[in-house]
């Protein structure tokens, strides 16, 4: 059921991004990496809990990415990807909702039981009004 979940939220994600005209950016799921466009995620700030608190910020929900490996073979082992590559796509998803900054709640390895590997980061989107 979660591999499903995972699948059809990875493909509802690649239909929103490719719809809004991004580029420049690639998402890696089980099926392979999808190329996704420019996103401008560098736009989106990375806050801890503490700091959005001292801005005027509207919280637009929770944010989050997996990947499964249910191969234990080494060589899909070495090809995971990168927590770097993750908190991309949670970007991407703060962006895709029109937000500009993101609290980062966790990122790593997560046991689960049907996955060699089990990737997922997890944040919050947030848009603070910066007077432009």
């Amino acid at each position: 059921m979660k591999h499903l979940t995972f699948a059809v939220s990875s493909a509802a994600l690649l239909m929103v991004m490719l719809l809004s005209g991004c580029s420049n950016l690639s998402l890696r799921t089980n099926a392979g990496t999808i190329a996704l466009g420019n996103a401008k995620i560098a736009e989106i700030d990375t806050y801890t809990s503490g700091e959005i608190s001292r801005f005027k910020a509207k919280f637009l929900g929770d944010v989050t990415t997996s990947y499964c490996e249910v191969s234990s073979d080494p060589d899909k082992l070495d090809d995971l990807p990168s927590l770097s590559s993750m908190t991309k796509s949670l970007k991407l998803q703060v962006k895709q909702r029109g937000g500009n900054a993101i609290v980062m709640k966790q990122c790593g390895k997560v046991n689960y039981p049907s996955c060699a590997v089990y990737l997922e980061c997890n944040g919050e989107a947030y848009v603070i009004d910066r007077g432009i």
